[in-house]
């Protein structure tokens, strides 16, 4: 019984503190692009013009990964979102990101998807 009951206190406890979205859809423009070597910050990013916090994710910076190392994706994969990522950086294009708090490369929140708007 005193198992259940801690088990209870818990679950309650967990979900009455503040929670931040898992992911969040963000529409921004790039500001900034970065590649790193020796893995830091997953190898390549972007910077955006959206508070990532503002859209109820947990991550600290506008700095988005897209895992060019190959942590969270393929390497290929992550290249080529990071290649679109460029693209809508030179041609002045929004992006729309689909941003995930719970995979991070040194506390930067990872992008599972990048869309070039018009």
């Amino acid at each position: 019984m005193k198992n259940i009951s801690i088990l209870v206190m818990a679950m309650l406890m967990g979900s009455a503190s503040p929670g931040f979205a898992a992911s969040a859809h963000i529409q921004g423009n790039v500001l900034k692009t970065l590649i790193a070597d020796q893995d830091r910050w997953g190898g390549c990013m972007i910077l955006i013009d959206q508070k990532l916090s503002d859209h109820g994710l947990d991550c600290p910076q506008q700095w988005v990964s897209f895992s060019c190392n190959g942590t969270y994706t393929t390497k290929d994969v992550a290249y080529r979102m990071f290649d679109s990522a460029q693209m809508a950086y030179a041609l002045g294009k929004r992006v729309f990101l689909q941003v995930v708090d719970t995979k991070k490369h040194n506390g930067f929140c990872y992008a599972s998807r990048v869309d070039v708007l018009d």
